[in-house]
């Protein structure tokens, strides 16, 4: 029986509807095509500040450093150019409303300290979860096994108990490694489709 549902949020809940803001700014700092996602969220830098050994503040100041943004563009302008196609998937919040109360929800996240901001002020989201575990908070990051178990003791369940969204496949593999129900994300139809199997919907 599954009693909670724990999801990630970037690449899930918020995704990129348009890459052309950020293949526009490759060009205009000179960039290799298809490269500055991983240039902000795989750098050392946001790893460390996944980890909570960095503030948001020194991340994007390290980020500004490595991509040589001074007299360019502030970093403030390359946030706000880099985030720009972003949106909640509202049709998939709406499901998990639906699940409550008679499920918990969690949302499980590998982000940057100013997190908690993100989730109340910018994709004001936090009043769908029962409990918000943020990797920089806790000082560990999917997929290490720790912080799965952070969340199911926050929800009160076992990993039995739960099901895991999250898009990134060594994610899920983490989920799964610890005894969750694991689904990887695709698509906002896939993702409402097997989770709803899972928890015995129907579809």
């Amino acid at each position: 029986m599954i009693r909670a549902l724990i999801t990630d949020f970037g690449g899930v809940l918020v995704r990129t509807a348009s890459a052309s803001p950020r293949r526009a700014l490759e060009a205009r700092l000179g960039l290799p095509p298809h490269t500055i996602e991983d240039r902000v969220f795989g750098g050392d830098a946001s790893l460390r500040g996944q980890r909570g050994e960095m503030s948001f503040a020194a991340v994007w100041e390290q980020i500004g450093r490595d991509l040589e943004l001074n007299g360019r563009m502030s970093i403030q302008e390359f946030r706000d150019l880099f985030f720009s196609a972003d949106f909640l998937d509202v049709e998939l919040m709406a499901f998990i409303h639906s699940l409550r109360p008679a499920l918990k929800t969690g949302l499980l996240s590998n982000a940057w300290d100013n997190a908690r901001q993100v989730f109340t002020q910018i994709f004001p989201i936090a009043d769908a979860f029962d409990a918000i575990v943020i990797s920089a908070e806790e000082k560990v990051a999917k997929p290490d096994p720790r912080i799965y178990r952070i969340a199911l003791e926050r929800l009160g369940v076992q990993a039995g108990e739960s099901a895991f969204l999250d898009d990134m496949p060594e994610n899920v593999r983490g989920a799964e490694a610890v005894g969750m129900r694991a689904v990887q994300f695709q698509s906002t139809e896939q993702a409402r489709r097997e989770i709803g199997q899972l928890l015995g919907l129907g579809g």
